[in-house]
């Protein structure tokens, strides 16, 4: 008997990207139906992009032929699963948060754009996907108290942070035993820029912190990358850098 392939994202990173600032805006205040509807409706609407992929045709026609009707089922329950909690969460959540929600929307629809294009795994599509991802957590923290300037402060911190590790993981990728090429160099000013600049800022906004640890492993890994081999420990790194920048959001809500 055929094993059937599984319908879960691959991209093992996009599940950080979503879920850390989840957990991360979760965590910061009281919860609430309308944060737990809202990251619910978050979690199924990430759920469903394996089983859209695969029923566009974007994991080959074998896997559409095979798969096709399983995907499309789970597809329509996921999507639809989404929906409600989504409604039922702007509904209960503060007014603000339906705007904030329509500002998450537009990197989210870049996203689907790019899939339809078959373009969600080149670096642009990528950038775009660590925008969207990290967005969710925005309409969570309006709807538990979080005022909207600084909503939108910490949603920057994580695009800038998860932004840079996925320009220095493609620079990993790209100098497997090959030298430093002008782009590595630019790369590697420009983020220690970003690094600076994000400490600086802190004192005016201290959410802006956020993008500090993941963007000083960032500069690291593109300064001195580890061989193309060692992704998975790279991913580890990601990971733990993620958790500090959750941990400044933290503190920062008591600042």
């Amino acid at each position: 008997m055929m094993l059937r392939r599984s319908l879960w994202p691959r991209e093992h990173g996009a599940y950080f990207q979503l879920g850390i600032p989840l957990l991360t805006a979760s965590l910061r205040h009281a919860p609430t139906v309308a944060m737990v509807a809202l990251t619910i409706a978050a979690g199924l609407a990430f759920l469903a992009n394996e089983p859209l992929l695969v029923v566009l045709g974007h994991r080959g026609p074998r896997m559409r032929d095979t798969e096709g009707r399983r995907a499309r089922s789970r597809l329509a329950v996921l999507a639809a699963g989404a929906v409600v909690p989504g409604i039922v969460g702007l509904a209960l959540a503060p007014s603000g948060t339906i705007l904030a929600a329509g500002l998450v929307a537009a990197p989210a629809a870049a996203m689907l754009a790019l899939a339809w294009r078959r373009t969600q795994h080149t670096i642009a599509g990528e950038l775009v996907a660590a925008v969207a991802l990290t967005g969710a957590s925005v309409p969570v923290l309006a709807a538990g108290g979080t005022a909207r300037a600084a909503a939108l402060a910490i949603w920057l911190g994580w695009s800038v942070g998860f932004g840079s590790t996925v320009l220095a993981i493609h620079r990993v990728i790209a100098r497997h035993k090959r030298p430093a090429s002008p782009i590595d160099r630019v790369i590697a000013v420009g983020l220690v820029a970003i690094l600076v600049a994000s400490i600086a800022a802190a004192a005016i906004c201290a959410a802006l912190a956020i993008a500090a640890p993941l963007t000083a492993l960032a500069a690291i890994l593109v300064i001195a990358p580890p061989a193309a081999s060692r992704l998975r420990a790279v991913g580890f790194a990601i990971v733990a850098a993620s958790i500090g920048s959750s941990a400044l959001a933290l503190l920062g809500a008591t600042s």
